[in-house]
């Protein structure tokens, strides 16, 4: 009866210590998974493509982090029924957390919303994030007005209907961003969807080319629409570096002469003096034997 009883107890507590290691192993594999913060930009560059300007992180122990080399995947929403979706594509983000999903031709309409997902996510929760915007164009042009160059720029819906009321941006194009130009930071459309920009004189470019531009920025409805206007009127760069110069300031290669000739004149004299002076010392020594 007694090993009855213990040979129960024991059944009982490898059960148990089975059970206890089962659902430790479970609580362990549910590791709590992570939100994430998602920004999605829709930006339209005329005469080139559409495409989605994608921003993930997440708030890690040092505040909020990028979430690099993540998957999403696109899909184009109907408009008129929000659970009806077409998947577009897929793209991954890269190190900074972000990503750009050109959108395809055929998916482009005059009113659009896109989905960004993350889905099944072994780290992340799945998160999505829509934008519907409608398409809109800038036609943009440079003319001479009264011996003055000017930006033309006319903001159409795609039915080709002007859109008044709406904010602008001119400027030049520059390596860290745009310069406004026109002595305005913004410009707004008339009746005709129109604004003129009149361009200083003494602009400076490489060979004389400049690139301006003509922006939509962050528009609740249209987005960033951009345009791009080439010229080639401003002031040629001259480029007065003297890196491939002899200079003090040029590289160990483009030393100035002076600099090589008179040290190794001073060295060498130093040094013929110190010979002189071992071969008389030895002369010394030599006549004393």
């Amino acid at each position: 009866m007694i090993r009855s009883t213990i040979s129960c107890c024991k059944s009982s507590l490898l059960i148990f210590m089975v059970l206890l290691t089962f659902l430790g192993s479970n609580i362990y594999g549910q590791e709590e998974k992570k939100s994430l913060s998602l920004t999605v930009q829709y930006i339209k560059i005329m005469k080139e493509n559409s495409f989605l300007k994608i921003t993930a992180k997440f708030k890690g122990e040092n505040g909020f982090e990028p979430c690099g080399n993540v998957n999403f995947t696109v899909y184009k929403v109907d408009t008129t029924d929000v659970s009806t979706v077409i998947k577009i594509g897929e793209v991954k983000t890269n190190k900074e957390g972000k990503a750009k999903f050109i959108i395809p031709s055929k998916f482009k309409t005059p009113s659009s919303s896109y989905a960004v997902r993350l889905e099944n996510n072994k780290t992340f929760d799945d998160t999505e994030e829509i934008v519907t915007v409608t398409d809109v164009n800038i036609i943009a042009s440079i003319e001479k007005i009264d011996s003055v160059y000017t930006i033309k720029a006319r903001l159409v819906s795609a039915a080709d209907t002007p859109i008044a009321e709406e904010v602008l941006k001119a400027g030049l194009k520059r390596l860290f961003g745009n310069l406004s130009v026109g002595g305005e930071d913004s410009y707004t459309t008339d009746e005709d969807g129109s604004i003129l920009v009149p361009i200083e004189k003494g602009l400076t470019g490489k060979k004389g080319k400049l690139n301006f531009q003509v922006i939509i920025e962050e528009s609740e409805a249209y987005g960033t629409v951009i345009a791009n206007i080439n010229s080639d009127f401003g002031v040629p760069i001259v480029d007065e570096s003297s890196f491939d110069e002899r200079t003090m300031w040029s590289p160990p290669t483009k030393t100035p002469l002076f600099l090589l000739i008179i040290p190794n004149v001073i060295l060498i004299g130093i040094w013929s003096i110190l010979l002189l002076l071992i071969i008389n010392l030895f002369k010394i020594y030599k006549s004393k034997n």
